[in-house]
């Protein structure tokens, strides 16, 4: 399968991602993204600006370590996607807080998704030990997920979702939990408070103006690795229907959908600002009476004494 056009691809690489297309770790996924007839680029040394994405159709940002994006890469990465642009972000184990890094800035802030900082863990069910390697068989209904029967992946954190992503991996709660770390004790713990029935998202997508995002809290599927990597199971097919999606085009309904949802939500936003401004007004008419009655007061004093 090609596609139809020379798409072109950007690796961010300028805030130390480990997904490198020129690693040999990333050979096989590099090769199959040329194989689909993908342009690949890289970007390792400036700051992601409007002129770096001008003619890129896809952006790659790989798990940045010890690395922060400013605020205004943020904005030009929103408007990159929403402008029309697709992005592929992809976390690790702890998320931020152990990758010390700061996407869900980005992510959370503006498209409503945020990676947790813990390690997802599930019961080996041949020996019953817990594994970080996790087998995915069963899918939310999507286009991405289509001809999907089993995944492989390991080392994930999980997602939040709060607005219009969707979820795309998923793990029943059953035999699998959340773990996060504990820098006195230096280890891995069991997160409190967890809930064992609900489904814990490991990756989602969600459209985006006119672009297209897919957030994934796990590196190890794009890698060589022969027991959770590119090549095991359905992982292969499942970066291809990525990739896929990322090239169909956006029907104009659904821009204007998301356009109408954003002029409500600033609609609302407006009316709190409103209303705050409102209270400031008059808190600064009740302390104007304050201080001009004790203006009166004084001045009463003072007449008395004299």
């Amino acid at each position: 399968m090609t596609f139809s056009r020379n798409t072109s691809i950007l690796f961010d690489l300028a805030h130390n991602e480990m997904v490198n297309f020129r690693d040999e770790e990333f050979s096989e996924f590099a090769n199959l993204l040329k194989s689909l007839g993908f342009q690949l680029l890289k970007n390792d040394i400036n700051e992601l600006k409007k002129k770096t994405l001008d003619n890129i159709d896809i952006l790659i940002i790989g798990n940045p370590v010890s690395s922060y994006f400013s605020q205004i890469e943020i904005k030009t990465i929103v408007d990159f996607v929403r402008d029309g642009g697709c992005l592929l972000l992809l976390s690790e184990y702890g998320s931020d807080y152990i990758q010390k890094t700061n996407l869900n800035d980005l992510t959370g802030t503006y498209f409503g998704i945020f990676f947790e900082k813990n390690i997802i863990k599930e019961k080996n069910l041949k020996n019953q030990n817990c594994t970080s390697i996790l087998s995915i068989n069963e899918f939310p209904e999507s286009n991405i997920n289509e001809q999907l029967h089993e995944i492989i992946i390991g080392g994930t954190c999980s997602i939040i979702l709060n607005t219009l992503a969707k979820p795309l991996l998923i793990k029943k709660g059953n035999i699998t939990w959340s773990e996060v770390y504990n820098s006195a004790a230096q280890q891995w713990v069991p997160e409190e408070n967890q809930i064992n029935e609900r489904d814990i998202i490991l990756a989602t997508y969600r459209e985006y103006g006119r672009g297209k995002i897919v957030a994934l809290g796990d590196i190890d599927l794009f890698t060589n690795d022969p027991n959770i990597g590119i090549n095991k199971l359905d992982n292969r097919n499942f970066v291809i229907n990525i990739f896929k999606w990322f090239t169909k085009p956006i029907k104009e309904s659904s821009v204007r959908h998301w356009a109408l949802d954003q002029l409500g939500s600033l609609q609302f936003q407006f009316k709190e600002l409103n209303s705050k401004i409102s209270n400031i007004i008059e808190s600064l008419s009740l302390l104007e009476k304050r201080v001009s009655n004790l203006e009166k007061s004084f001045d009463e004093q003072n007449t008395e004494y004299k």
